[in-house]
């Protein structure tokens, strides 16, 4: 790895340091140990992987539950009773 930026930093009243400019990530991962050094890791939050026809039906859904165009209520019975079944 190749230093990129080196600096001394201070605590503020909060106990908190800021991170300067340089910093690419948004997010990132500490460790503290008991020596007293400190690391970061960048992290990247990964994005929902849900498809556009998904959140379509979605909203479809949504739609026709507030116009109270809606299914008959379904039981769980029938449900709960059929995993019961497969898992023997």
């Amino acid at each position: 790895m190749v230093v990129i930026a080196e600096m001394d930093v201070k605590k503020d009243a909060r106990n908190r340091v800021t991170l300067p400019a340089v910093a690419d990530y948004e997010h990132y991962h500490m460790q503290a140990f008991d020596d007293g050094h400190v690391e970061l890791y960048p992290r990247v939050l990964a994005e929902p992987l849900i498809s556009m026809r998904t959140l379509e039906m979605m909203d479809s859904a949504m739609a026709n539950f507030a116009q109270g165009t809606v299914s008959e209520p379904v039981s769980g019975d029938a449900m709960l009773a059929a995993l019961q079944t497969t898992r023997r």
